[in-house]
């Protein structure tokens, strides 16, 4: 190999690993629950749901299908756990 493929190649690499390093954290995911409860905190609800399948831990969607709290969510952190959720900083979207 040239000195200038492996120049060109090192920058392709350092290139591609710094773009990767300064994208944004996220693990977007979606929520869907069967049934659920929601309480007031601050300008945002705080979600309780049973019956929940899904993926994703931040900047989830969570779908509540029936109850007082039926609708569609934007939670900034939910912890799923053997079907219930809980959900933080929900917003209805």
């Amino acid at each position: 190999m040239t000195f200038r493929r492996r120049a060109a190649r090192a920058a392709g690499i350092a290139v591609l690993t710094l773009s990767a390093l300064s994208a944004p954290a996220r693990a977007d995911g979606s929520h869907e629950c069967f049934s659920g409860e929601r309480s007031p905190a601050g300008g945002a609800y705080t979600l309780t749901g049973w019956g929940c399948s899904g993926a994703g831990y931040a900047d989830v969607t969570v779908i509540i299908r029936l109850g007082a709290a039926a609708g569609t969510y934007v939670c900034d952190h939910v912890f799923p756990w053997n079907g219930t959720l809980s959900g933080n900083g929900c917003r209805i979207s």
